[in-house]
């Protein structure tokens, strides 16, 4: 009989590598076992030029995670894992076998593959700690990006109080530091520095053996928060596929997810490794892309301007409903009426739409950064809050 199903073996010298891979040999099996690879890089690299039907991996390797499945995925491998893992494999994707498997149910499994593609951004349902009828019928909740171009226009400080003024109207809110290249979020409301969004994304990466739960730290007035990276060498642990996944279990525990995001979002930064593209900036452009609502953050003086010009361009090339949904929000607006409407009057002109909010130049916001509170607690009553409150309820709905 002609071999008809190609794989590839990667197991580590496994107990049950050896014993398998020669019973699968059998021609009447039809599997045709074309390489045994000897790590991660050789089996990834293989896969992706040959096209193989399958690979069979040891459950144990700590590498097959959700990005390697869906990297093998979108070019029509299937991953097959055989032997014990103390992670849900099934939940990324692999089909998992004990090590005692037969060479002829491997087989029949690989016949039986219909090549298809999972939802890559299928309900996590685990992590809502409810059951799964439960979790289909909830309404996931709305996801706000808060981001702005180059230089430092107040992204932070809007994301704080826009995620604390929705948790004191009663919404269940999580704010995400998602910012890779400098996170500031646990420093500026005195929060541990872990767990943090690294955890979350191993976490999604495994399938969610823990619920996304466990690495939200509380914040003031019931609002969770999720820090970003104690050091921002850490960003290749942030992959792709995880980070989706960490979206997409958030908005399904929360009824608002804000996040602070950092500025660059150039593609040309690519590194390979392993032929797998790790992306630096993938953490901002997948928030924004994934987003229902963006606050786009303008510094409210000429250069700001500028920046803001630049940014808002580049934004609707990467979402796919465009600008849409983009609010503007001028903070630090400047106190004379002239020189405020020449700020609104620019915001309209180049990215035709009018401001959102006009944010006043607040001083008590270096207080919330040496003493670690919000304006909130600090100055209940500040214009800079009053002027924020009506962008809540544009993002809300």
């Amino acid at each position: 009989m002609t071999s008809r199903i190609e794989v590839l073996v990667c197991a580590a010298g496994a107990s049950w590598e050896l014993a398998l891979v020669r019973a699968l040999q059998d021609p009447a099996l039809g599997v045709h076992v074309a390489r045994r690879c000897v790590d991660h890089g050789e089996l990834l690299g293989t896969a992706l030029r040959d096209s193989p039907h399958a690979v069979l991996v040891d459950a144990s390797l700590p590498w097959v995670d959700r990005d390697f499945v869906t990297t093998l995925r979108r070019a029509g491998v299937a991953v097959i894992a055989i032997g014990s893992a103390a992670r849900p494999l099934e939940r990324v994707g692999v089909s998992c076998f004990p090590n005692e498997v037969s060479a002829d149910v491997i087989a029949a499994a690989l016949y039986s593959l219909d090549g298809g593609e999972p939802p890559l951004e299928a309900a996590e349902t685990v992590v809502a700690g409810v059951a799964d009828d439960e979790a289909t019928l909830a309404i996931p909740g709305r996801l706000v990006v808060v981001w702005g171009g180059a230089g430092a226009p107040g992204r932070t400080s809007v994301a704080i109080h826009l995620a604390v003024e929705a948790a004191r109207s009663g919404i269940s809110t999580a704010l995400i530091d998602g910012d890779v290249w400098s996170a500031s979020i646990a420093q500026t409301m005195e929060l541990a520095e872990s767990p943090s969004l690294a955890q979350a994304a191993r976490l999604a990466g495994d399938g969610w053996p823990s619920p996304l739960g466990e690495c939200m730290q509380a914040g003031p007035d019931g609002l969770d928060v999720l820090v970003g990276l104690a050091r921002a060498e850490l960003w290749p642990e942030v992959r792709e596929e995880a980070w989706r996944a960490v979206l997409a279990a958030a908005v399904l525990v929360y009824e608002l997810v804000v996040i602070d995001v950092a500025a660059p979002i150039e593609q040309d930064e690519e590194l390979v490794y392993d032929r797998v593209p790790f992306r630096r900036n993938l953490v901002t452009t997948v928030a924004l892309e994934r987003a229902d609502d963006v606050a786009l953050i303008v510094a409210a003086d000429p250069i700001g301007l500028r920046r803001a010009v630049v940014a808002h361009r580049t934004l609707g090339e990467i979402r796919s409903t465009g600008d849409r949904d983009v609010r503007v929000v001028l903070n630090r607006a400047p106190r004379p009426g002239r020189r405020l409407q020449d700020c609104s009057h620019a915001v309209s002109e180049s990215m035709g739409r009018v401001p959102a909010a006009f944010l006043p130049d607040e001083p008590a916001l270096d207080r919330v950064r040496w003493e670690g509170r919000t304006l909130q607690q600090i100055v209940p009553r500040s214009r800079w809050l009053k002027e924020l409150r009506p962008l809540l309820g544009e993002v809300s709905r």
